[in-house]
């Protein structure tokens, strides 16, 4: 049963105040690797649907998995980004990540988790606001830490 409208804006602003409990540690012990950590973060909340998705089938013992290639594309589009925060400046690198985190929030939200993923039907939302939370947090740092 999908969520309600208020149940998707309840579980959105939960993930919002998630990013904000998960920045704080990564803003006070690791301030220079910062952007890059938020990198390897969008790698792994992009391989979350289909792997997500691939363990169920592997429970039902289901032969032909079929995970759609869009989902293993942001994967590979998350990886270039993580390459990018490595490489470019660090401002630019900053504004990537963001960028990429505020992007995010579409694939989120259009997503069909299908019938063999093992994620709550809240995820999706959850996902949406802690990505434009970040984004956000990236967007209004002030240093030039990568």
């Amino acid at each position: 049963m999908l969520p309600s409208t208020t149940g998707r804006l309840i579980a959105g602003g939960t993930g919002l105040a998630l990013s904000a409990f998960v920045d704080a540690p990564l803003k006070k012990w690791m301030p220079r690797n910062r952007t890059s950590s938020y990198a390897v973060g969008l790698m792994v909340a992009a391989a979350v649907y289909p792997v997500a998705r691939q363990g169920q089938a592997r429970l039902r013992h289901t032969v032909d998995v079929s995970i759609p290639t869009r989902e293993w594309s942001a994967v590979a589009a998350t990886f270039a980004v993580f390459v990018g925060a490595l490489i470019l400046p660090s401002r630019s690198a900053r504004r990537l990540v963001a960028a990429s985190w505020a992007i995010r929030p579409i694939f989120d939200l259009l997503h069909e988790r299908g019938p063999d993923s093992r994620l709550p039907d809240s995820y999706p939302a959850i996902c949406a606001g802690y990505d434009l939370g970040v984004a956000g947090l990236l967007t209004v740092e002030t240093r030039n830490f990568v």
